[in-house]
């Protein structure tokens, strides 16, 4: 017969002599999910030093090859690297966002921004070219008329949101995918949108300073413009084909898609809209801070909002 106190004696002396689970074992485990899916975790995805890094290369090629040494041979890398930047530093971010219940891939996501932006781009600039044919007033000379900057939003998004049904047939449907999808449309459409504003300033005496005076604007409001409405046109989108996984036009996708719409109308056209009705150039600028600052608190709680309200991790 065993006896019962040696036996448990042994045991306890087992359990002494086990030794406890090595850190990187308990690493392993939380990083196991993330391998298997192919998905990359949001822990040290280094965003701020890549987005530092890429603004000092920018800034170097600008200031030294360009306009010291004058080789203009760069001119489009640093225009391309001015625009793409800060975007670039949001495709990041996005990609290490994504979860294991996530069926969007990073690799997807550049996918969609690079094909969405060009293709919005596209079919943006056909249709903004034919309101541009509408007879309107030019405030100051202005090539672009009251009647294209405000209908710019609902042009331009209607684009973007063709291009997140498209790219995002297959994916499913999720907000929180939507928001991916959108999310990488409006980026996209972003830098092409950028590379242009940049190049058409890169005039002057010292274009560099000109150029780079709109890339830091655009830079710093990015994420902001495109991204934030289009994310949020996704969202909706993909929420209202969640149940019967079929892209379907509702109240909410209609509400969603006018909202961003005004938002970037207003964005777009509150300055020169101020200015031609008060014949004023400062008035102009007052409102399109103010405008601004309002379309940036209203884009933004609202997202934060829906983004919250499909996170997987507050359930």
């Amino acid at each position: 017969m065993v006896n019962a106190s040696s036996e448990t004696t042994t045991d306890a002396s087992s359990a002494e002599a086990a030794p406890p689970p090595h850190r990187h074992d308990r690493h392993e485990r939380h990083a196991k999910p993330h391998a298997e899916t192919g998905k990359i975790s949001h822990r040290g995805s280094r965003t701020v030093p890549l987005l530092i890094g890429a603004t000092v290369l920018w800034v170097y090629l600008g200031l030294v090859p360009l306009h010291l040494l004058h080789n203009t041979v760069l001119i489009y890398v640093w225009i391309v690297l001015g625009a793409a930047t800060v975007p670039g530093a949001v495709l990041w971010a996005m990609a290490h966002r994504l979860l294991p219940a996530d069926t969007v891939r990073p690799a997807q996501l550049v996918v969609i921004a690079v094909f969405g932006g060009f293709l919005s781009a596209a079919l943006g600039g056909t249709l903004d070219s034919l309101v541009a044919l509408i007879p309107q007033a030019h405030p100051f000379d202005s090539p672009n008329g009251v009647v294209s900057l405000l209908s710019a939003g609902f042009v331009e998004e209607f684009a973007k949101a063709v291009l997140v049904v498209v790219l995002g047939w297959r994916v499913a449907k999720t907000a929180r995918n939507g928001l991916f999808v959108g999310g990488a449309v409006g980026l996209g459409f972003s830098v092409l949108e950028t590379i242009g504003y940049i190049a058409a300033n890169y005039t002057g005496e010292h274009p560099v300073f000109a150029a780079g005076g709109v890339a830091l604007a655009r830079g710093i409001l990015e994420p902001f413009g495109h991204v934030l409405w289009t994310s949020l046109l996704g969202a909706a989108l993909f929420a209202a084909a969640a149940k019967s996984g079929q892209f379907r036009l509702t109240l909410g996708v209609v509400g969603t898609y006018l909202g961003v719409a005004v938002l970037h109308g207003l964005w777009d056209g509150a300055s020169p809209l101020v200015e031609d009705l008060t014949d004023s150039a400062q008035l102009g600028g007052l409102a399109q801070f103010v405008v601004a600052i309002v379309v940036i608190l209203v884009g933004g709680l609202v997202w934060r909002r829906v983004a919250r309200a499909n996170d997987p991790r507050r359930h």
